[in-house]
């Protein structure tokens, strides 16, 4: 079926909601990824990943595009480009270049609730490039001992972040029934909600991991014995890394946005505080 190259401009949480889709155009033949380089390394080769902020794309979205990068466009079969409004240049540019270029919805139309992942594999399918195909495996090794109880309460969406007071109710329930925990922390919080979630935990033993590079920060994700998250890119990556993940949701529609994972499961801010947090993972599922 010939070689893809796929355009994902999302962010952390829309592009581990593409694994899937992603899944399903590697089954066609070599999948080569434009986008965060960090981030496509936990699924594909470091060959076929492209950093998208790198310089030989800038004429991507130029009215005349490079020679060069025209050429190395012409390389591919078929491009499909991952965005919530796809831009009309890039898409022009595309199109001169490479044979069939698609592109591929992040969200469905105002009004309609399919669950995000299983909407952009919907869309493949129409396309006829819906073949068999499944989520990418992590290329990522396993970790040789447990990272306890992980507690990521942040996100680039305020409205979604978990308060600091429900943090420390949180955190006091799964140091007691998990032992080790670990505060992660990421570019999106600002020092001052830092500062109010070190007041707020500040009687529950517990250590920060902060701003680590992706790659790391899924090996802890993996060894984590229980996720506990806001709704946010990391809370979906722990999900589709297999780990047990509970996604406390409170300002977007799990219909769309559920993380997408074994383990996974959604709760509301209002329930968060009294779930079970101590049976077996199974209970996850």
């Amino acid at each position: 079926m010939g070689s893809t190259l796929a355009l994902h401009l999302g962010a952390l949480g829309d592009f581990v909601l593409s694994w899937p889709a992603l899944g399903r155009l590697a089954a066609l033949g070599p999948l080569h990824l434009w986008g965060r380089g960090e981030w496509g390394r936990l699924i594909l080769l470091p060959e076929r990943v492209h950093e998208r902020e790198a310089a030989r794309f800038a004429s991507l979205f130029a009215s005349e595009m490079e020679p060069s990068l025209q050429s190395w466009l012409g390389g591919f079969d078929r491009a499909l480009v991952f965005a919530a409004a796809p831009d009309a240049v890039l898409l022009a540019n595309l199109a001169s270049a490479v044979p069939q270029v698609e592109t591929v919805a992040t969200r469905p139309p105002r009004g309609r609730y399919p669950q995000v992942a299983a909407w952009q594999v919907e869309q493949l399918e129409r396309l006829g490039l819906g073949g068999p195909g499944r989520p990418l495996p992590p290329r990522l090794e396993a970790p040789v001992r447990s990272s306890g109880a992980m507690l990521a309460p942040g996100s680039g969406g305020k409205a979604k972040r978990l308060a600091p007071e429900l943090c420390a109710v949180l955190a006091r329930r799964l140091h007691q029934g998990r032992g080790s925990l670990t505060l992660v922390l990421g570019p999106a919080e600002e020092p001052a909600y830092r500062d109010q979630l070190a007041q707020a935990l500040g009687g529950v033993p517990h250590q920060i991991l902060a701003d680590p590079p992706i790659a790391d920060l899924a090996r802890r994700i993996m060894g984590a014995s229980l996720f506990l998250g806001a709704d946010s890119g990391v809370t979906h990556l722990a999900a589709s890394l297999g780990a047990p993940t509970l996604a406390v949701f409170q300002a977007s529609d799990p219909r769309l946005w559920s993380p997408q994972g074994p383990r996974a499961r959604v709760l509301g801010a209002l329930e968060a505080p009294y779930v079970d947090l101590t049976p077996p993972d199974a209970g996850l599922c």
